[in-house]
């Protein structure tokens, strides 16, 4: 407790602290008024940014939608198709490492949940119709719609690994076992 006569220092930490008020306040002032007189000297006098005259921004408008076209070109591009009925070039395909072909044939495959695999086929010699899964439990893997490209000739069958379990995917001749497993 202060003596009489004494302060105990609240009138000079009141003094500091408006004295700072005033200063931040000062402070924020200059700066508005720099930023409004920079503001008031765009497009006058040498070295200071002007707006494009119309025929400039006109241009720039049609050369932007030029490239935007270009990209959209790139982005699909459109392939010519041969409009006659002779010999065709084939088209020189190798599958994926991980996908599926006729080359396997009796082969076993271990994916986990949500792991996926593919089966493409000949549709001349396994016919996409006669393609049937034999799960244990029936839920085991399932379909999936998003497929690679494959040639004319081919299908795809993809399937994701969606319960612990075994299946047995045959067409025919051909067999194959997708085991489903836990994660490694």
């Amino acid at each position: 407790m202060p003596l009489q006569g004494e302060s105990d220092g609240s009138d000079v930490d009141r003094s500091q602290t408006a004295q700072l008020r005033i200063l931040a306040a000062a402070i924020l002032v200059a700066a508005f008024l720099a930023v409004a007189s920079a503001c008031s000297l765009i497009g006058q006098g040498p070295g200071v940014i002007e707006p494009l005259p119309g025929d400039l921004a006109t241009g720039t408008a049609l050369v932007g939608r030029k490239y935007t076209e270009a990209a959209g070109l790139t982005r699909y591009p459109m392939t010519a198709q041969p409009t006659g009925t002779g010999p065709f070039p084939t088209m020189a395909w190798t599958p994926s490492p991980g996908e599926i072909t006729a080359i396997d044939n009796g082969k076993s495959v271990d994916i986990w949940i949500t792991a996926r695999v593919s089966i493409i086929l000949d549709v001349s010699r396994y016919p996409k119709e006669n393609l049937v899964e034999e799960c244990v439990p029936p839920d085991a893997i399932g379909r999936v719609s998003n497929i690679p490209v494959v040639p004319p000739a081919f299908y795809v069958v993809r399937y994701e690994g969606v319960n612990l379990g075994r299946c047995v995917v045959h067409n025919g001749q051909f067999q194959v076992v997708i085991n489903v497993v836990h994660h490694p």
